[in-house]
């Protein structure tokens, strides 16, 4: 079957880096980092198939455009909406674990302070998914907003890479850097910015240090005894 012109291959190549890290960054932390137990346990291995299946899902979705199988395309997103579900709820459940865990940190912070980096990973993904969802029949804009849902949970992979190879600010970086590829191809490729490549550097570039700001913060604090404890 001949390739559908509409597609771009970028969309897919860039979920297939993601992928990379994904794979790299975990594997790394099972090898080299003793603080991430493994195996791990059942709830955070079931929380990690959820994930992975998410960018194996964006992938094949974007490959189901390529070879112009709509109908099959609409019906795993309309699917997607189960696999989120899963993916927000074991994440909530892992958070709410490693809350209670008194050595638990991330950072240098305490276990409340460090639940502000799943906490706005789960809030980015959920924020740019709805956003898909209401840009359905918009491709252009829900193309970009599928593949930056991916963006928003890549940082617990690139943050064990980081801290395997002795470089912590990788998670900042690579969100950067992929955000910025992102923006500069579709610059190029429309002759000016896309609305969706924008906001995923904005909150690629401003959601490190905001959480580090917010989660010292006393109200942080609060919020996460509200929410896991």
């Amino acid at each position: 079957m001949s390739a559908n012109p509409r597609a771009e291959r970028f969309f897919f190549n860039i979920t297939v880096v993601m992928i990379v890290f994904i794979f790299v960054g975990f594997g790394a932390s099972a090898m080299y980092l003793p603080e991430f137990p493994f195996p791990p346990s059942p709830l955070v291995a079931f929380h990690g198939i959820t994930m992975l299946g998410w960018y194996l899902l964006t992938a094949s979705q974007d490959r189901l455009i390529y070879t112009s199988k709509y109908d099959l395309h609409k019906r795993m997103g309309q699917m997607s909406v189960a696999l989120v579900l899963l993916m927000v709820v074991t994440g909530y459940l892992v958070v709410r674990g490693a809350f209670a865990n008194p050595t638990s940190s991330i950072g240098g912070m305490t276990p409340a302070g460090s639940t502000i980096f799943p906490s706005m990973d789960l809030l980015g993904f959920l924020v740019f998914y709805v956003l898909a969802l209401l840009n359905s029949k918009n491709g252009a804009a829900h193309k970009r907003l599928m593949v930056l849902t991916g963006l928003m949970m890549l940082p617990p992979a690139t943050a064990r890479l980081g801290l395997a190879i002795g470089f912590e600010p990788l998670p900042g970086v690579a969100a950067l850097a992929i955000a910025g590829t992102f923006l500069i191809y579709v610059w190029r490729a429309r002759g000016k910015p896309h609305w969706a490549s924008m906001l995923g550097l904005v909150v690629a570039a401003g959601g490190a240090p905001l959480r580090f700001i917010v989660g010292r913060s006393e109200g942080w604090a609060r919020f996460a005894e509200a929410i896991y404890g």
